[in-house]
């Protein structure tokens, strides 16, 4: 028995270590959304992202990044550029004159506080997000048709719940582009299908299908949305969830940046944040649906 267990350890190691690279032009990634649009209207849906043609800046090849809204991907548009080096450290940049930014470190250790950023979306509007995570451990994960190794992140101040988890060749669990638990107002992204050589090789079992239909004032989800606006929080803002049939399972943390929780409720499917209850900075909530946590976000007090 010590033999097997020693021989799959190996076989496991050796996996990890001839690892495949995210970014590569066979794939293709689609994100669940949902964001604010300019006027406040809330865009529900599913972004596709590729990886396509080789770019040079400054010396460094990039791949070129482009986004497509339409199900039937027949239009797609440039979405900023991505390179990852052999340290398996991924960068990103919106435009090719800006600074580019981390995304990922696949070489992280246990234990590792790691510093990286997150392409979010406020009012239409692209912007990079910094975040510090806390590697809580590695381990591995069955998709497709082998293991990948799987890094699971928690933030500093809670290094029990995991917010997040990078899976080798595949990227955030939040979406590509995306880590999970830093938001701005209903931003909202998660992975909902990964494609490689066209075959489906990820599938999140929350979702019933890898696409979306939508209608004129019809939006059709597997999944809860989670609201606050607005946000900044310049003097009342709500926080507000839909999509659930019983609210009586609902549990609301909000945290500061401490990681020190500062509310809770149960069974309310909305509440306000006053500006003058709370001191001017960062805050967090973390939203459950009974024992799985169905959205986290972060909220900004001015």
């Amino acid at each position: 028995m010590k033999k097997v267990i020693f021989l799959c350890l190996i076989l496991l190691n050796i996996s990890f270590s001839f690892s495949q690279s995210i970014v590569t032009s066979n794939k293709l990634w689609y994100n669940f959304i949902n964001y604010y649009t300019t006027g406040g209207i809330p865009l529900t849906g599913v972004e596709h992202i590729k990886f396509t043609i080789d770019t040079l800046i400054n010396s460094l090849t990039y791949k070129k990044v482009e986004k497509n809204l339409d199900e039937n991907q027949g239009t797609w548009s440039s979405y900023g550029f991505i390179r990852e080096n052999s340290n398996k450290q991924v960068f990103y940049k919106i435009n090719a004159q800006d600074t580019e930014r981390l995304l990922y470190n696949l070489n992280v250790q246990a234990h590792n506080t790691i510093s990286v950023y997150s392409l979010g979306t406020c009012y239409a509007s692209k912007n990079l997000d910094s975040m510090s995570f806390y590697v809580r451990a590695i381990d591995s994960i069955y998709i497709g048709s082998s293991y990948h190794k799987r890094i699971n992140l928690t933030i500093p101040g809670d290094t029990l719940t995991v917010f997040e988890q990078w899976i080798d060749s595949i990227g955030s669990l939040g979406g590509i582009l995306h880590n999970k638990y830093f938001y701005v107002g209903a931003d909202n992204y998660s992975l909902q299908c990964f494609f490689e050589d066209g075959a489906l090789q990820f599938h999140d079992p929350n979702y019933s299908s890898c696409t979306y239909i939508s209608a004129i004032n019809e939006t059709k989800t597997s999944t809860p949305t989670v609201s606050v606006f607005p946000n900044p929080v310049t003097d009342i803002s709500t926080l507000e969830i839909n999509g659930i049939e019983n609210y009586n399972d609902i549990y609301i943390s909000i945290y500061n940046i401490m990681g020190k929780q500062i509310f809770n409720s149960v069974g309310i499917e909305r509440i306000q944040i006053f500006k003058r209850d709370l001191p001017s900075g960062i805050y967090f909530y973390c939203i459950n649906l009974g024992n799985s946590i169905i959205s986290k976000g972060k909220i900004i007090i001015n």
